[in-house]
């Protein structure tokens, strides 16, 4: 064996390298921290386990009474309302028209076409313009009437489907023996993955796509998110953001939060309230007053900065959900289990272990209305 070449020092390269020891801090640094704050929050709400592969649910609402009229001339006796209005209207109805202040009362209806008796009340005569908003203030019956047609709002069925994902980790029996620096391995890896799962789950309640495939023998669905759902309530605010239920919560990106920040530096201190609170356990950033007198908190998806802004990214949204139309809906026995593999089960005789984090599970978004989406916030 070779004997140490040194002149009158030693220096630390002519130290054997295994000889020296490894100055390593034994915490893991991670890039980015856990901020699954949707998953937690839906996690402490109600939840009912799923009993087969698509969840269905009922919704209604009560009969709509704003139509959208047509333009018309004044003093006109047939105005015309959007496709499939005329439904909610019946012959006797009062009217008013919210920008002219016109009343009148329907004498009769033919589909979208409303004959009206026009000036009913105090108010005179106006044109109206396309797209001005009539309130159907209730109905005036003559004495002696017989019972009117009766109105009903269709129910509606909502469904999303169950989704399946697994984390899994796979290590040599030789790595999983060997000591190492912060803890053993699975383990560490095990942490890790339960994080990225729960992530995952995160990324699937907001921006899931809902679909189901049964070609062949191949079958699969996923869970649609909240961005599959919100029809009504979606804006593309394309450009900045400038101010403007009880059981609202505002999930934004950080370009959104910028600008929520700054309401109270604005000459609107009164809508933006800075906070370091949690609710079922979500840390809030901040709260911002309801049109109810209510605080709505807010919270900041900052792993969304990973995404561009504006129209071209995810970091540009912002969601309004209503929590209490929202259920998470875990399939029966299939709820998030961390299950470990060693070498028997891996098959083969495989010298190696392994584990994965899994979970079957879906979203209830009923009732679209209630939740909201600004996008496009650069």
């Amino acid at each position: 064996m070779p004997t140490l070449a040194a002149g009158s020092d030693v220096s630390t390269e002519e130290i054997v390298a295994d000889e020296r020891q490894v100055d390593m801090d034994p915490t893991m640094r991670l890039l980015d921290p856990d901020s699954t704050q949707f998953d937690t929050f839906t996690r402490r709400l109600q939840s009912r386990p799923a009993t087969r592969e698509k969840v269905n649910w009922l919704e209604e609402e009560y009969v709509g009474r704003v139509l959208t009229a047509s333009a018309y001339t004044s003093g006109a006796s047939t105005i015309n309302v959007a496709a499939g209005e005329g439904a909610l209207v019946r012959a006797g109805d009062i009217l008013r028209n919210m920008r002219t202040g016109e009343a009148f009362r329907v004498s009769s209806v033919a589909a979208d076409a409303l004959t009206v008796v026009t000036s009913w009340g105090a108010a005179p005569n106006a044109a109206g313009n396309a797209s001005d908003k009539l309130l159907i203030v209730g109905p005036a019956m003559q004495q002696g009437s017989t019972i009117p047609n009766p109105r009903y709002q269709q129910r509606v069925l909502g469904f999303n489907y169950t989704q399946i994902e697994r984390t899994p980790w796979l290590f040599t029996g030789t790595a999983a023996a060997i000591s190492l620096l912060g803890g053993s391995e699975p383990n560490k890896e095990s942490a890790r993955a339960g994080i990225v799962h729960k992530r995952f789950w995160e990324s699937t309640a907001f921006f899931g796509a809902r679909d189901f495939s049964s070609a062949g023998d191949v079958v699969v669905g996923s869970a649609g998110g909240a961005i599959e759902f919100i029809q009504t309530n979606r804006q593309n605010v394309n450009g900045e953001l400038t101010a403007g239920s009880e059981n609202k919560v505002i999930f934004t990106g950080t370009i959104g939060a910028y600008y929520l920040s700054r309401f109270n530096r604005s000459g609107q201190g009164a809508f933006w309230k800075p906070g370091n609170e949690r609710v079922h356990g979500v840390k809030v950033d901040g709260y911002i007053s309801g049109v109810f007198g209510t605080q709505i908190p807010i919270v900041v998806k900052k792993e969304w900065a990973d995404f561009p802004s504006g129209v071209n990214g995810y970091n540009g949204n912002l969601f309004v959900l209503d929590m209490s139309n929202i259920e998470r809906r875990p399939l029966v026995g299939r709820d998030t289990k961390r299950i470990t593999y060693d070498i028997k089960s891996l098959g083969n005789g495989r010298d190696a272990e392994g584990g994965e984090y899994f979970t079957e599970a879906t979203y209830t978004f009923a009732q679209e209305k209630t939740h909201g989406l600004l996008y496009g916030i650069a």
